[in-house]
């Protein structure tokens, strides 16, 4: 039997899926293939998965805090939203700067699960946060180009 996707994700996929035509169009489309991440039914799916599996013990989902005092929270009231995708994936893989609890998953996750799992983390968000946050990707990856 299949789960229900997020309640949040149709509205979701609506808004990132407008502003990433919209930047796209803007970027002339020399931006990373990879970033910013597009949420999909099965993106967010797979994200849930490795989020449940490597995230959730210390992160908490959409409806608990943080069971790791610390430990941010990933919804809207956290500050996940405030930062590139790319930069939180890295995070993910690499460890985060000074951070001195969050370990390094990049010997335990692909890029591409991390990936999932920053897309999950996304449906925590409201459509507007999420559009938001994907404008900001979407800058921080023509900066990163040198347009």
């Amino acid at each position: 039997m299949s789960r229900p996707a997020h309640p949040r994700l149709s509205g979701a996929l609506a808004v990132t899926a407008a502003a990433f035509v919209f930047i796209a169009a803007a970027c002339g489309g020399n931006g990373s293939a990879d970033y910013p991440i597009v949420l999909t039914e099965s993106l967010v799916e797979d994200g849930r998965v490795v989020y449940e599996a490597n995230c959730a013990a210390c992160h908490g989902d959409s409806t608990t805090p943080p069971p790791l005092p610390g430990a941010p929270s990933h919804t809207v009231d956290g500050h996940t939203w405030h930062h590139q995708d790319r930069l939180l994936v890295e995070w993910v893989l690499d460890g985060v700067p000074l951070a001195q609890v969050m370990p390094a998953f990049r010997d335990a996750l692909s890029e591409g699960e991390a990936r999932s799992a920053i897309a999950y983390i996304k449906t925590f968000w409201p459509d507007e946060v999420i559009q938001r946050q994907t404008e900001g990707s979407a800058e921080y990856e023509k900066q990163l180009a040198g347009e």
